[in-house]
């Protein structure tokens, strides 16, 4: 269970729970493959195009971090990440749009490094490991998986039998440090299914 207390999941918090932002029309067509687990720059021809399907925009300003269908974050996080040379993780330039305002200086985060860590008999599921057809209650990591990849390989990736992505402490550490905007962290082995709608580990002060 050692991995358990290294490894943290990011989420909204602060203002950037108060919207909802989607893929709008414009939005290059190759990004619609963005949670594929394989690089897929050769489909990506143009920069995706984000826009506000619910709260108030009037009042919008973007944060560096926003949950869509994918990861979108700043270009102040991608600076960030840039120094740990992660592999398999990937940045699409995004314009967030909202009437006639742009804000061009984000991206959608594509993670493709993905190692199959799930600790079968201590994480807890709702459906059979068998095909990977299963909702994740709660998750513990394989020790004996995650031992044999090097640091530097494992930093950030995203679990093969399931769409949760995962960041080292280290690289918590550094985001941390930058007083990002929108962004919470849930440490593994205090992560449940209903855990989004606790009080996050880590909430930003920007409202």
């Amino acid at each position: 269970m050692k991995y358990d207390s290294q490894y943290y999941m990011l989420n909204e918090s602060g203002r950037a729970t108060s919207y909802m932002l989607d893929q709008v029309e414009g939005s290059d067509d190759g990004l619609e493959r963005l949670m594929s687990l394989f690089p897929i720059h050769r489909k990506v021809l143009g920069p995706g195009r984000v826009g506000i399907s619910e709260g108030n925009r009037a009042k919008f300003q973007p944060c560096d971090y926003h949950e869509t269908a994918e990861q979108l974050v700043s270009e102040k996080f991608r600076q960030v990440l840039a120094p740990f040379n992660l592999p398999g993780v990937d940045f699409y330039q995004t314009n967030i749009v909202n009437g006639d305002k742009i804000w061009s200086e984000h991206y959608y985060m594509h993670i493709w490094n993905h190692h199959q860590a799930i600790h079968k008999k201590r994480s807890e599921i709702s459906g059979t490991y068998v095909g990977d057809r299963f909702t994740l209650l709660k998750l513990s990591l394989d020790e004996e998986v995650l031992d044999q990849v090097p640091l530097e390989k494992r930093l950030v990736f995203r679990l093969r039998e399931d769409p949760t992505f995962l960041f080292h402490e280290s690289v918590v550490a550094a985001l941390r440090a930058a007083d990002l905007s929108g962004l919470g962290f849930r440490r593994v082995d205090d992560w449940f299914i209903g855990s989004a709608f606790e009080e996050d580990d880590d909430i930003d002060d920007d409202l």
